[in-house]
């Protein structure tokens, strides 16, 4: 075996130690060749390519200073020239997703030049390998979204897409552990920890939605998990003029259409007759824009997860070396058993060739059929055939 394959067995990502403690038969699958057979789907899940896509743009955006939704908007229209194809079956989810994530990278903008303020971004999507596991020959390879520097020192940065705000596992996350030991042997003693960003998949509601078929605007309670104060304030002006021109007879040109009332604000925002009308509806939702004023939802936030010193040695001593001599020799592969195996299995594209692979049934046309190398490893092995040496 060549120096370059026994360096590949060796070596194991972060992503490949939460594959293997999930799903053994998952983890055969998915990971790295030559260890694992390096499949992923033909066509990847609406929501998979959504998060792919927004970290791409946040590379992008960070990379070369431009807006982050013109840079999204750019990766999608590359896409969907290269791959439109592919997504057929998947086309208006897709779409759908598409949209979202514009929104989501237009609303990221705004936050992020006010979070980012005294954040000094010193790489981004930095790929490492190499990094030795003490005690064993593994070696730890991943590849860190950002590197940046604070007062406080250097963090690794991790960009999480979620649907959820319960961030309480990151107390103990792995992968956290496994990036700030990897980085402190590259960067020093000065690596901190990790910051998670993350970023919700969901944006607020805009002022079309928030106003009923009657014309007035919602009141409902759970408000503040769907808008935010700037987008009910707006609902709530329109509202008004709309109120104004429809039942007041109030001196309005142009077709009566909600997009007319947004752009007719503008202009009559100073009218007395307006502003007397605007103050009485403020005043009947005043609870309402109280609630959203003293509760913002939270579309954008950070994690800091600091690791000491005796924290990554306890988790080098009980959990990654352990681990990665398991890997390098592995004694049983099959699915989790266990009892929460769901939480794991639900999202988890190899479910049906699993299935059939436990009943006996003809898992591998489906795995020949439905999945492909991974264009990532196809990447690698690509790049370590023209590494190697030139025999002829």
């Amino acid at each position: 075996m060549e120096q370059g394959q026994i360096n590949r067995m060796r070596s194991i990502s972060t992503s490949e130690f939460k594959r293997w403690t999930t799903c053994r038969l998952r983890w055969s699958w998915a990971s790295a060749p030559p260890r694992g057979l390096g499949l992923a789907p033909l066509v990847s899940a609406p929501a998979l390519h959504l998060g792919r896509t927004v970290h791409a743009a946040l590379q992008k955006g960070y990379d070369d200073k431009v807006p982050f939704e013109d840079a999204y908007r750019k990766i999608v229209d590359e896409q969907v020239e290269s791959e439109g194809s592919i997504f057929q079956d998947h086309l208006d989810k897709i779409r759908s997703e598409q949209e979202l994530g514009a929104l989501m990278m237009q609303g990221y903008q705004g936050w992020s030049e006010q979070q980012d303020a005294g954040m000094h971004f010193l790489a981004m999507e930095s790929k490492w390998d190499g990094i030795q596991l003490p005690s064993t020959k593994a070696t730890l390879s991943g590849i860190f979204d950002a590197l940046v520097e604070l007062p406080s020192g250097l963090w690794v940065m991790d960009f999480k897409t979620t649907k959820s705000t319960m961030t309480s596992w990151a107390e103990q996350d792995l992968q956290v552990t496994g990036y700030t030991y990897a980085a402190k042997q590259m960067y020093g003693a000065e690596v901190q920890g990790v910051i998670l960003r993350f970023l919700l998949k969901r944006v607020p509601d805009g002022y079309d939605k928030l106003i009923l078929k009657n014309g007035t605007v919602t009141k409902k309670k759970g408000i503040v998990t769907c808008t935010d104060y700037e987008h009910y304030y707006r609902a709530l002006a329109v509202a008004t003029l709309q109120e104004l021109v429809i039942k007041r007879d109030y001196p309005l040109q142009g077709p009566h259409s909600l997009e007319a009332f947004n752009e007719a604000l503008s202009a009559v925002k100073d009218d007395p007759v307006f502003k007397e009308a605007f103050l009485e509806t403020r005043r009947s939702y005043f609870k309402e824009l109280q609630l959203l004023r003293e509760k913002p939802a939270i579309y954008f936030w950070d994690v800091i997860e600091p690791r000491t010193d005796v924290q990554i040695q306890n988790y080098m001593n009980n959990y990654f070396v352990p681990t990665a001599e398991e890997i390098l020799n592995p004694s049983w592969i099959g699915p989790t058993g266990l009892a929460q195996a769901y939480s794991a299995c639900g999202g988890c594209a190899f479910r049906t060739p699993c299935q059939l692979a436990m009943s006996g049934g003809d898992y591998q046309s489906v795995l020949d059929e439905e999945f492909c190398l991974s264009p990532h490893y196809q990447e690698e092995l690509d790049e370590a055939d023209d590494d190697s040496p030139d025999l002829e």
